[in-house]
């Protein structure tokens, strides 16, 4: 007799939804809503997301249990599952979700995440080419060293002060436009403001059509930019890039920037602004990743000190597969349609991790978490962000430059180790002090 896959309660359907989907959905699948996140914060939603699935894990023995969420999904509670989702084809475990489909449309419409088949391959092997996937340094990184030191120069000023986040993201937000369209896209700034609104509305999953008006003028500003920026080939910048890579006459190679500008916005509001936050509060690892950036000598803790503030406060908290093909599922049968849940969110933070509610970088240096499935800040497998190594190394290179020029102390509530932090954060409300060193 086939094995069954678990069906949660009414009531844990009713409980995970109200604790984990809900909140995801206010905050702004795509672009965080301020008043919305300082209030998930406060409530620490996380918290009882993660108090839900350990009552899941242990009802029923860590198996992945079908949700009603609202339509049933397929909740997946345990290390083994994850890998054995992310290390299959994306020709079975499919990211081109449906939510998707109906938000990223909007910003991304030719990308890679929204392709499939030999069109997705074709796109995924450019990505991998410009971006240099799971190469370190990347063949730009004295550029990287050259623009950031630039932007972000005296960004917050040459006396002691709280720090202007506002000044800060759009110093970086012009070393972004810089190295992957070039020197000459630095001031058009419409770019990423059409890409903000634009993200905004893809909050919206396509519920709002009377905005069709103002989202086609929003996507010809974005797409009209980034195609004349790319037709330039700049040097010294990803554009610059393109020529060499391979590709076909599907792949569309300007249709895939977008995506890399949005994730490059996200990793500053998410990764930098919460590193410097948890360094503030952490002496002891301020003073290592403050050496290490004033010595001039690599990334590497800087980059680790990135991807522990990624794991304790992930980018994407959840990360979701559509089932194209039914599948054998420990001995019961996945039908195609059904959507997996993966909450990263709540695995990042899983309590069989020793150092789960610490900021410990020294797990991304020595092999702990690369052996761990539950910690997945960019996914894994065949879907493994190509631009992950990219995006760590400018945001590590930024947060070398920023530290090489100022202290950094708390100005309100610290993220401390004198306590576990918090399971939620709203980036935009940490608040810190910037020194110039004397």
């Amino acid at each position: 007799m086939a094995r069954q896959i678990p069906h949660a309660t009414f009531l844990e359907s009713l409980r995970f939804s109200a604790a984990y989907t809900l909140p995801a959905l206010l905050r702004g699948p795509y672009l965080e809503r301020p008043a919305m996140a300082r209030l998930l914060a406060w409530l620490d939603t996380n918290a009882a997301a993660q108090r839900v699935c350990r009552e899941l894990r242990a009802r029923y023995g860590g198996r992945a249990v079908y949700v009603r969420n609202p339509r049933t999904v397929l909740l997946i509670l345990s290390q083994s599952d994850i890998r054995d989702i992310l290390t299959c084809s994306d020709a079975v475990f499919s990211l081109r979700t449906k939510a998707k489909r109906a938000g990223l449309r909007l910003t991304q419409p030719n990308s890679v995440l929204l392709s499939q088949g030999e069109l997705r391959r074709d796109r995924r092997r450019f990505n991998e080419a410009v971006l240099q996937a799971g190469q370190v340094p990347h063949v730009l990184a004295p550029r990287l060293r050259q623009v950031l030191g630039e932007e972000l120069d005296g960004v917050l000023g040459h006396v002691p002060g709280e720090v202007d986040w506002a000044r800060l993201s759009d110093a970086y937000g012009r070393a972004v436009l810089r190295l992957v369209l070039g020197d000459q896209a630095r001031d058009d700034v419409r770019i990423l403001e059409a890409l903000r609104e634009l993200r905004a509305e893809a909050n919206w999953m396509g519920l709002r059509p009377w905005r069709a008006n103002r989202v086609r003028a929003l996507r010809q500003i974005l797409e009209n930019g980034i195609e004349r920026h790319v037709a330039a080939e700049t040097p010294g910048s990803l554009a610059g890039l393109f020529a060499a890579a391979p590709q076909t006459t599907w792949t569309y190679p300007a249709g895939q920037v977008s995506h890399w500008l949005m994730a490059a916005g996200s990793i500053e509001v998410r990764a930098l602004r919460t590193t410097l936050a948890l360094l503030a509060g952490h002496p002891e690892q301020a003073a290592r990743a403050r050496a290490e950036a004033r010595a001039d000598d690599g990334i590497e803790r800087l980059g680790a000190c990135l991807c522990e503030s990624l794991r304790l406060y992930p980018m994407v908290p959840t990360l979701f597969r559509t089932v194209t093909r039914a599948v054998d599922w420990h001995g019961a049968r996945l039908p195609p349609g059904i959507e997996v849940v993966i909450p990263l969110a709540v695995h990042h933070r899983s309590p069989q991790l020793e150092y789960a509610d610490t900021f410990t970088p020294e797990v991304w240096l020595d092999g702990r978490v690369q052996a761990d499935w539950r910690v997945a800040p960019f996914s894994g497998g065949p879907g493994r962000c190509p631009g992950a190594e990219l995006g760590v190394q400018i945001a590590a290179t930024a947060l070398r430059v920023l530290l090489s020029q100022y202290d950094f102390h708390p100005a309100g509530p610290a993220l401390s180790p004198d306590r576990p932090l918090p399971k939620t954060l709203d980036p935009a409300f940490l608040r810190l002090h910037a020194y110039p060193p004397r």
